[in-house]
Order: C-alpha cells, then structure tokens, then sequence
C-alpha cells in the first residue's frame, strides 16, 4: 500500500482496516470494522473513513444529549439503519428494511372460548432490535436521556422491518444504494466490493454539486438537474488526474450514466415524477467552453451602462456571479433578502431552498450598480412573464448585438466568471460562496450563519468586505469603464 492512511484508520490483520478514534471526554475509544480492505483504491477508504467520523460525531452528540429531541429525524435514520445492519449481522444477514412485511398474526386461545389475534410479527421485531430487553432492563424506574433515544431509534429500527419498502430513499443521497440493492435486471449487479465503490464514489461526486434533500421535497427534480448540470458544466475542459489529458465529453456522459438511471428509476418506480434531463455535453475533448474574451466583456460592459435597462441588468448580474436566469427569477420571491442594492457593500443573495438546510450564493456587486438598481426589479419580472426559450434567445440577441460575437450565450457568462476567478487566483471559498461550486457542507452551514445578520449586519462582516474584495480582483479589467461618481468637493487653486 504505498499511500498513507487516513487519520484514525489502521491496519487490522493481513488486510483489515479498522476507524479507532478516542471518545473525547467521555473515555474510551469508538471503533469500528471497515469494508474496505488494505488493497482498497486510496479514495475508497478515504470516503468509508469520512463516513466512519460522521458515525463518531454522532456517538459525541449521543453521550452529549440533554434529550433525545436534539436528534433529527436524520440522525434517527442513521442510528436505525445502524441498529438494523448490527442485528443483522449477528443473526446471518437476515434481517433487513421489509423482511417483516406483511405483517403476520396468530389466533391464540385464551380460555373460555376466546381467541385472539396476536401480532406475531411485531412481537419478533421487539425481540429483534433489543425493544424487549430495554423494557425489561428499565422496568419500574424512569428512563435515562440515552434509554430515551435508543427507544425511539429501535421503534425507527422496528418500523423498517414491519414496513413495506414501497417509500423511496429518504434522501437523495440513498438513491443510489437503492438502485443497486433492487437492480432486478442483472443478477450480477455490484452492491458491495470495488466495482460498486467505484461507482458510489463517484456518485457521492456528483451529489456535492446536489447538495442533500429529501427525496418527496417538491424542488428535488429541480435540483438534480441543475446540480447535474453544475458537475457537466465544472469538468468539461477540466485535466482528468489520472491520465492527465482534458476530459472528453464521453467520459463525462459515461460519469453521469450511472446517477441519470439511479436518479430516473427512482422517479419511476415511486411514481415522482421527476424529469430528470441528461445535460449537454461537448462529444470533442479539444473543444473549448466558450468564454467572453476581455475585450468582449469590455464592450458587454459598455453596452450595458449605455442601455441601461431590463436587460442590461439582468446581463451585468450574470456577469458578476455566473448567474442562471432561473436564480435571478427566484430572487424575485424575497427581493427584500436578496436584491441588497444600496449601502456599502451592495450584493446579491442567492438562496437554494432545502428542508434541511439552506445552500447560499453572495455576489457582492461592483460593476453597473445603477443600471441594476433602476431595472433589475423590472427584469425578474420580465423573466418570470416568458418562458426559458424565450428568454435565452432574447438574451443571446443582446449579447449579440452587445460584442459582436453570433455564438455567445447568457450560460457562457458563467464559463467567464469562472475564467475571471481562475486568472484572478481567489480563494477558493471565495470562489465557492459566488460561484456557487460545491458549496455544501462546513461552507454552506457558514453561509446560512452569515444570513441571520440581516442587510446592514452582513455589509459589516468581514467575510462580506473579502467577497467584495475578491470580486474586485475578479472584474479588475472592467472598473474603469463606469465613469467614477462625481463628487461635491471642488478643488481650491490658492494662487486664485
């Protein structure tokens, strides 16, 4: 194995691993058997190890718990699904979600004639996930917080065992175990060992341009296809690490095959109703994602402060952040948040609406302020009046008709905030909470925190101050085109 280890994994055996980490402050250490085995490809056991710590985490927050409410439901999940595969594994794999269902009933006498019905099939669930033991273990006394949660995970545990699995994956990122577990079509498909890892790893990928929902959310499908997109839009023309040359649109398509069909089957089977669109990909490895040349953002620049209207606006704000139309239209549902025009740090507030979380885009605004203060407001409403063909042909029109150049797109502004960001050399994160490029996890918690400030609070942040910085450095070339504010100071000749 010439690479080294993820911390807290050691070898185990001729070819075992094992994830031990020290309970912090508790004593004692958390340990657990890893599937991956020592001749594991180096990402797999880096992605089974990152998902060894968010197990820990969870026994931090357990022996941590005032009450068992401070789990969500999630967490719940996490904890059943772990009881279940437990027990599992003690009784010879035998016990899974559905293995109880239906549930039976057995006619029991009672003396006297009666016969009653009894659930049999819940009474082995109790026995199974421990629901038994623990009553017995607490009989006459109060439960502890920790007994109190381990009751509610074992009802969780006990319910997917009683329950036909005819519910889909809780969570997006289920989807593809569950395609994999229930792929009837080849009995050979993998749902263990390298060939799946490979695959799973590579969809766990593709879900940092997602981000995590659930599944019956009503924005799922939306968000699917524009994190698909996200992922198409970030590796083409990218240098693929392992040979080293650009990648082709083949493998790109080839990357997405598996996640498409996951994502589709499931729509399909739990009647969704998902639309799930394969994004468009470029079949020609040399083929460039087209970029608006200095020049060209020059004159779009230009033409923008020249025109000064709806469109100019809804333009220099794809050029600020490598805006979607559709992100400018959602801003339209809380203008109040997310169009902050005035004050010292003007930006605007992209909000990707999830359950659980909130996914943020700040793109601080330094280029054509007026043109977006008098007509921005105007153009999400044009936007929301005409369909998405419409209005990219409009657009391209304007770009058109702004550079000069026939093949430009209002998407290809995106291509060159990106190229901008890379020649500017930002900091990543930076590049992340504008861009919008896998900004999920620590960074899209931080950005959540960053709106509870309010407008005037989060012009102050520094955070705020060092996006607007950045941004500066991003649309360097452009700033001396707006002529400067004039200003009421008039200079004193003293020989005069």
């Amino acid at each position: 194995m010439p690479y080294t280890l993820p911390r807290y994994v050691r070898n185990r055996g001729k070819d075992s691993l094992q994830y031990r980490r020290k309970l912090s402050g508790y004593g004692g250490e958390f340990t657990r058997a890893m599937t991956c085995k020592q001749s594991s490809l180096e990402s797999e056991i880096q992605r089974e190890a990152m998902h060894c710590t968010k197990l820990y985490e969870l026994e931090l927050k357990r022996r941590a718990a005032t009450s068992p409410d401070a789990f969500t439901d999630r967490d719940v999940d996490e904890l059943a699904a772990q009881l279940l595969r437990k027990v599992s594994v003690q009784d010879s794999y035998k016990w899974q979600a559905g293995s109880l269902y239906p549930p039976k009933t057995e006619k029991i006498s009672r003396g006297g004639g009666v016969v009653v019905d009894e659930p049999t099939s819940e009474f082995l669930a109790d026995e199974i996930v421990g629901i038994d033991d623990l009553i017995q273990e607490t009989h006459g006394r109060n439960l502890t917080v920790d007994e109190e949660l381990s009751l509610k995970v074992m009802r969780r545990a006990k319910d997917s065992l009683l329950k036909r699995r005819r519910r889909p994956p809780r969570y997006l990122s289920q989807v593809l175990d569950w395609y994999c577990t229930n792929k009837k079509d080849k009995e050979d498909w993998p749902t263990e060992g390298r060939e799946y890892n490979r695959r799973n790893n590579r969809f766990l990928e593709i879900m940092t341009y997602i981000g995590d929902m659930p599944t019956e959310d009503p924005e799922a499908d939306r968000r699917i296809n524009a994190g698909l997109e996200a992922y198409a839009d970030h590796k083409e023309g990218s240098i693929s690490v392992r040979t080293g040359r650009r990648l082709k649109g083949q493998s790109i398509k080839r990357d997405l095959k598996d996640s498409l069909a996951a994502f589709r089957r499931v729509s399909k089977v739990f009647k969704l109703g998902w639309v799930i669109e394969a994004p468009e990909v470029s079949e020609q490895a040399e083929t460039e994602r087209e970029t608006l040349i200095d020049e060209e953002q020059e004159a779009l620049v230009a033409w923008c402060l020249k025109t000064n209207d709806k469109f100019a606006a809804i333009l220099l704000a794809q050029l600020h952040g490598g805006l979607m139309a559709s992100e400018i239209l959602r801003m339209g549902e809380d203008t109040e948040r997310s169009l902050i025009l005035e004050g010292s740090t003007p930006y605007l507030l992209i909000k990707e609406k999830v359950k659980d979380a909130e996914r943020i885009r700040l793109i601080p605004l330094v280029v054509g302020l007026d043109v977006m203060r008098q007509n921005l407001a105007e153009g999400i409403t044009w936007l929301s009046s005409c369909s998405e063909s419409n209005h990219s042909k409009i657009l391209k029109n304007k770009l058109l008709a702004a550079t000069g150049n026939p093949r430009l797109t209002a998407h290809c502004l995106r291509h060159t905030w990106n190229s901008n960001a890379s020649a500017a050399g930002i900091d990543l994160l930076h590049r992340a909470l504008i861009g919008g490029w896998a900004a999920s996890g620590k960074d899209s918690m931080f950005s959540k925190r960053m709106t509870r400030y309010g407008a005037k609070g989060l012009q102050r942040s520094k955070v705020v101050i060092a996006l607007a910085e950045s941004q500066s450095r991003v649309l360097e070339h452009l700033l001396a085109i707006e002529p400067p504010v004039p200003s009421n100071v008039v200079s004193i000749n003293r020989r005069s």
